[in-house]
């Protein structure tokens, strides 16, 4: 038995071995690929050649990414599907923040669970083979879930702070309609104005008014504002709006009424928050300041009536 779980020892150490080889090898010729590029250029003028040579050298760490991304990346168009989406909505959109993403869940999955049960053989050899297969099992189920767990979190923060930012967007939506600003120009100015309260949202919104100003129409804009915030205040709002501007309704007064609306929410949510307080304080109140009062108030009378006893 032992001898077969040596040999899922040895396996499993010659894949992680054969990998971080594959990447390295990867690597270097990504470096030589660049160096020839640069020897090629190096006749051009420093103005045209010091952008191209700057993304050179981040060829060769893009290469390593790819290359260790290739064991996680799903089969099929990922890119255009919900996990993409779920990259947008978390506030990842560099080029390499899919090949980050999946290089660090292989990472996590294989070679940190193998780095560990190595080390604990090392420092510990009479650790049973099974109770090693488990810390390497265990270990990579957790670095496999641990970043989508993460993105999860970044998703929740971003959403949390859009919502409670939301109702003065809104008002500020409000003030240049009504002094006379149409919509365009409203939502380019009020994605300027927010960005002292909210960066995340102020950019939300700077997308959406570039993507009008390209040439998109204003309805699909909103619509990809909403799809990419995924915000159920943020999902009325847009609806609101594209309704407003399809039958021509006043759109300060629909603002004002949905700014009502959204200030009312965000003070239900606060007494909720306020109204859980009690109910959380309760464990540290009876397992850490009841013993520390107790002991102030008891402790000097417990050894009053033992010394009298011990007489």
């Amino acid at each position: 038995m032992i001898d077969f779980y040596s040999l899922i020892a040895l396996t499993v150490a010659f894949l992680a071995y054969a990998l971080l080889v594959w990447g390295l090898v990867k690597l270097l010729h990504q470096r030589q690929i660049n160096r020839r590029l640069q020897q090629t250029h190096s006749a051009q003028s420093t103005a045209t050649v010091h952008e191209p040579l700057q993304v050179q050298q981040e060829g060769g760490w893009h290469a390593l990414l790819v290359s260790m991304s290739k064991l996680s990346v799903p089969e099929g168009d990922w890119q255009n599907s919900q996990l993409r989406l779920k990259f947008i909505r978390a506030g990842f959109r560099g080029p390499t923040a899919a090949q980050t993403y999946f290089s660090i869940k292989t990472i996590l999955t294989l070679v940190l669970p193998l780095l560990v049960a190595l080390l604990i053989g090392v420092w510990s050899p009479a650790t049973p083979y099974p109770r090693l297969a488990l810390y390497a099992v265990s270990l990579a189920g957790i670095g496999y879930y641990l970043p989508d767990i993460y993105l999860g979190w970044m998703t929740r923060r971003r959403l949390d702070e859009m919502r409670d930012t939301l109702p003065d967007l809104i008002d500020l939506l409000v003030i240049c309609t009504e002094a006379g600003l149409g919509m365009d120009g409203a939502i380019n100015r009020v994605s300027l104005e927010i960005a002292r309260s909210s960066k995340i949202l102020a950019e939300e919104f700077n997308l959406a008014a570039l993507e009008i100003r390209a040439g998109s129409g204003r309805s699909t804009a909103l619509k990809n504002l909403a799809l990419r915030i995924n915000l159920e205040d943020l999902d009325g709002l847009v609806s609101m709006l594209v309704q407003a501007d399809r039958f021509g309704t006043s759109v300060a007064e629909s603002l004002r009424i949905q700014s009502e609306v959204m200030r009312m929410k965000r003070m239900q949510r606060a007494e909720e928050i306020a109204a859980k307080v009690p109910v959380k304080m309760l464990i540290p109140l009876i397992f850490f300041i009841f013993p520390a009062l107790l002991s102030v108030l008891i402790g000097p009378a417990v050894i009053q009536i033992s010394a009298m006893f011990s007489k």
